[in-house]
């Protein structure tokens, strides 16, 4: 059997539960502190508000909520530790201690409340998740992704920090009032005075938006595709990426938005911008990966570029009439926006660990 030409290196081992339980504990911070305010302590000692009596005001949505926003941070919690029973103890505990620690700090807060109920749901949640990734049948499952990750991408650690950022890219478009794969917001009217660099600010903001729209469509595509291990594969897995990205929007939407509003996500900009996107990265999957992995980094670095730019700024006033329930309207783009400034710099930070690696196996 001949040797491949160039030997790959063996794969390093990743630490994909550790960043993720360090992301996802930044956006619970920044959910439950957002956004950073007026902050006064009430003189309240720390610990007495867990021998109140259980609010009653709180709603079985609410408590839903609470439960369900710490599984995902009780599964990474406890794939961090073996062995399984001690993983599920580190859920348990961490995740306790990290939504103590944040109803603590919102006793500083006067637009918050600190909740024995809210630390008993949290705490449910961390130990649900750790349950659910000691169970066999999720080991079975976990094994089973195994083998389809060997499959379908780079035989590389990086790979798998690009699919963990694939996974929580969906957070930059949980807001429905915000653009699909954009991160402007259009408020109620244009500011005044609006100065325009260019003669004609609709020309202007036309250019940003639509722009917008296609260097981040064409940068996370490109990210994704940089990480596959077959051409063969680029068409079905960016196309349904695309789709998935679509109907989460939709989904969200539908769920949120008031019906007059269902498609505040996209206008004829964003699918200008869509559609020069689509073939911009037709065009450069054609190209070798190490291209591509820099047409990455240009384009994410680019897309930034043009959110800066963006000269209009929203208030929650001019989505809440939007929304269902305006309730959680603050929590939402707390959210949205602590996943549109963190997930493009770990995404070039993981393009970045991708071209060093490349250039390692050609020196080989």
């Amino acid at each position: 059997m001949t040797p491949p030409i160039l030997p790959s290196l063996p794969p390093a081992p990743h630490r994909v539960p550790h960043w993720f339980a360090l992301s996802y504990l930044g956006a619970l911070v920044v959910v439950s502190l957002y956004p950073f305010t007026e902050w006064e302590f009430n003189g309240q000692p720390w610990l007495d508000f867990l021998l109140y009596p259980l609010p009653y005001y709180r709603t079985a949505f609410d408590q839903g909520v609470n439960v369900l926003a710490y599984v995902p941070y009780g599964v990474a919690l406890a794939r961090m530790f073996r062995p399984a029973w001690l993983g599920v103890l580190a859920a348990l505990g961490l995740g306790a201690l990290t939504s103590l620690a944040i109803e603590i700090i919102q006793l500083y807060l006067p637009m918050r409340v600190a909740s024995n109920l809210d630390v008993l749901c949290n705490a449910a949640g961390a130990l649900a998740g750790g349950l659910l990734a000691t169970l066999p049948w999720t080991v079975r499952l976990g094994r089973a992704m195994q083998r389809l990750r060997r499959r379908w991408l780079l035989a590389d650690n990086s790979a798998d920090y690009a699919l963990m950022l694939v996974a929580l890219w969906f957070l930059t478009q949980i807001n429905p009032a915000n653009p699909l794969f954009g991160v402007v917001v259009m408020p109620e009217g244009l500011p005044q005075p609006f100065e325009s660099p260019i003669a004609d600010p609709a020309l202007f903001l036309f250019l940003l938006e639509a722009g917008g729209a296609m260097l981040n469509l064409t940068a996370t595509l490109l990210f994704i595709a940089s990480f596959l291990a077959r051409l063969r594969d680029y068409a079905p897995v960016l196309g349904g990426f695309f789709l998935l990205a679509w109907w989460f929007k939709v989904a969200v939407a539908a769920a949120m938005l008031k019906p007059v509003a269902y498609f505040a996500w996209i206008n004829p900009h964003v699918l200008a911008g869509l559609a020069l996107g689509g073939v911009l990265t037709w065009l450069l999957c054609h190209t070798q990966r190490l291209v591509q992995s820099l047409c990455a980094l240009l384009l994410l670095g680019l897309a930034q570029l043009a959110a800066a730019q963006w000269p209009l700024v929203a208030a929650d006033d001019d989505q809440r009439g939007l929304f269902r329930w305006a309730y959680h309207l603050t929590n939402i783009n707390a959210l949205s926006e602590f996943a549109n400034r963190l997930w493009p710099w770990a995404a070039l930070a993981c393009v970045l660990l991708s071209i060093s690696r490349q250039l390692r196996r050609e020196r080989w």
